[in-house]
């Protein structure tokens, strides 16, 4: 019964928020061939770290450089902490 408590006191309205700019941000500054292959690297490791390849680390590492995580987290934060207080306990 705890485990059930937590989750509803998830506030998942600011998650789901949360995913979407990040999903939109990374449609943005990514290139179609680079989310294919992130989406490879992912398919195939399932994403587990330990199963990736020195090349697949490589090309995530090349992936990643391109966000700008200033940008995006400053596109979440005002949303978040707009938020806050806002779930119900």
């Amino acid at each position: 019964m705890a485990k059930l408590a937590r989750l509803r006191s998830i506030p998942w309205l600011l998650v789901f928020e949360a995913a979407r700019l990040t999903r939109g941000h990374v449609m943005e500054v990514t290139s179609p061939a680079d989310r294919r292959r992130l989406a490879e690297i992912l398919r195939t490791s399932k994403g587990m770290p330990q199963k990736l390849t020195e090349r697949d680390r490589a090309d995530l590492h090349q992936i990643a450089s391109q966000l700008d995580l200033k940008r995006l987290l400053a596109s979440i934060a005002p949303r978040v902490l707009a938020g806050r207080g806002r779930h119900r306990r």
